[in-house]
């Protein structure tokens, strides 16, 4: 091959590299552009909307001229309003809702949950109150609990409420006994105003005592005999109380082998 054709075939070959590293470095400098133009918008965007809220966070018009309180039974709106860390006149963008909402949470475990919202220039809150299914006794004061587990003041007419008298030695105890009476309550509804005391036995076994100071010897919880355990000792406890003036006790612990025992009283 001739020099001179060498010379073409060297000189295309260098005009095709020129060429493609022409187009790479317009396609890098595209997008290093187009990244830079993006952080620039971005940024912009955010000093506009920290302006805007600078503006509204210190506004006359974004200040709380009315907090409504809803779902009050027998815990008092003045005694809420009294732990609010907010009142009438705070601007509504400085107050936290949602440490508001935990603290009282704390301070009144008689509230099973507490929701706050703003809207113009208001603060909803909204109260959603335990309500006892049993009660227990700790330090010698009379409590109430709910399925939740959590021990709370009575309020109002809850004290005299028929809803069994939880005795126990654990917390696990406690727990089993409440996981029982949720159970029960779906089968026996309004007997269960009845039961006066609830507890475990040493065996594990339940036992409670109802209105007529008959003990019940319920035994196992069996959940998936529940309802027709239920339903023959409504039919055993009816039988008795027509044949007998008053019941020791019904034993049900043998109710898986077609046995009941009634003892009445002598």
């Amino acid at each position: 091959m001739s020099k001179k054709r060498r010379y073409v075939y060297k000189a295309v070959y260098t005009s095709r590299g020129i060429s493609n590293s022409s187009r790479k470095g317009r396609k890098f400098l595209k997008i290093f552009l187009f990244i830079v133009s993006c952080v620039v918008i971005i940024f912009a965007i955010y000093i506009a909307c920290k302006k805007l809220f600078d503006i509204a966070y210190n506004s006359n018009k974004m200040i709380i001229k009315d907090i409504k309180i809803v779902g009050t039974k027998n815990v008092t709106k003045t005694e809420i309003r009294e732990l609010l860390p907010f009142n009438v006149g705070d601007n509504l963008l400085k107050i936290n809702l949602s440490e508001a909402e935990n603290e009282i949470k704390k301070l009144k475990p008689e509230l099973k949950n507490i929701v706050m919202h703003r809207s113009w220039q208001k603060v909803q809150v909204r109260l959603y109150e335990r309500t006892p299914e049993a009660f227990i006794i700790n330090k010698d004061e009379l409590l109430g609990v709910d399925f939740d587990d959590t021990p709370f003041p009575l309020r109002g007419f809850m004290s005299a409420m028929k809803v069994p008298k939880l005795l126990y030695s654990t917390d696990k105890e406690r727990k089993q006994l409440l996981d029982f009476i949720k159970r029960f309550k779906s089968v026996a509804g309004d007997f269960l105003s009845n039961i006066l005391e609830i507890k475990m036995s040493s065996t594990g076994d339940v036992v409670f005592v109802i209105n007529s100071n008959t003990v019940v010897f319920w035994g196992d919880e069996m959940p998936e005999q529940l309802f027709y355990k239920f339903k023959k000792f409504q039919k055993i406890y009816v039988d008795a109380m027509s044949r007998y003036k008053n019941i020791e006790y019904i034993d049900m612990t043998l109710y898986l082998f077609g046995r009941a025992i009634v003892k009445p009283v002598k």
